[in-house]
Parts: C-alpha cells; sequence; structure tokens
C-alpha cells in the first residue's frame, strides 16, 4: 500500500501536463495553501447561501 505522500508524488506527475507546472504539497502545507484553502471555503459558503441550499 502506497503512502499518502507517494500518491500526491503520483498525482503530480499526471497533472503537470494538463496544468502546466508541478503542484507541490509544500505549497498546500504551508501559509499560503492555507489561506487559499480559507478563501475557497468562503466562496463556496457564499455561492451555496446565493443557492439556496444554506
Amino acid at each position: 500500500m502506497k503512502s499518502i505522500g507517494e500518491i500526491e508524488e503520483d498525482l503530480a506527475d499526471k497533472t503537470e501536463p494538463m496544468l502546466g507546472f508541478r503542484p507541490s504539497s509544500k505549497i498546500k502545507r504551508g501559509p499560503i495553501g492555507i489561506v487559499i484553502s480559507i478563501i475557497c471555503v468562503v466562496i463556496v459558503l457564499l455561492e451555496l447561501n446565493r443557492s439556496g441550499v444554506i
């Protein structure tokens, strides 16, 4: 069974040609990733509220 790190590396290798850059788990786990995650959650909550789900 693969570790989470190995799975992330495999996915990064597969998505690199489509995105044009290699996504890094270091960015995702750092302060920039936390800010991006918070922004995404706020956007999702606003959209759900606007559509009447919440």
